[in-house]
């Protein structure tokens, strides 16, 4: 004898709850050089408030004078 399912009725499966996306990380950066990303200047007389994507090709380029993370 072979075992049947309805097929209209899906076996409900119990999942954890997903863990919520982590919050964005910014930075008030201070330079001492003038830095381009994507047709943006950032110039060395402005505090910038730059996100970690931005952050990590400024330290790339050494032109961070001050840092100060945000969140």
């Amino acid at each position: 004898m072979t075992d049947n399912t309805n097929a209209a009725t899906p076996e409900v499966v119990a999942t954890p709850p997903a863990a919520p996306a982590p919050e964005p990380v910014y930075y008030d950066v201070k330079l001492n050089a003038r830095f381009t990303w994507f047709d943006f200047n950032y110039l060395p007389r402005d505090h910038h408030i730059v996100d970690k994507t931005v952050f990590d090709a400024m330290e790339a380029a050494g032109v961070i004078a001050d840092v100060k993370q945000l969140s």
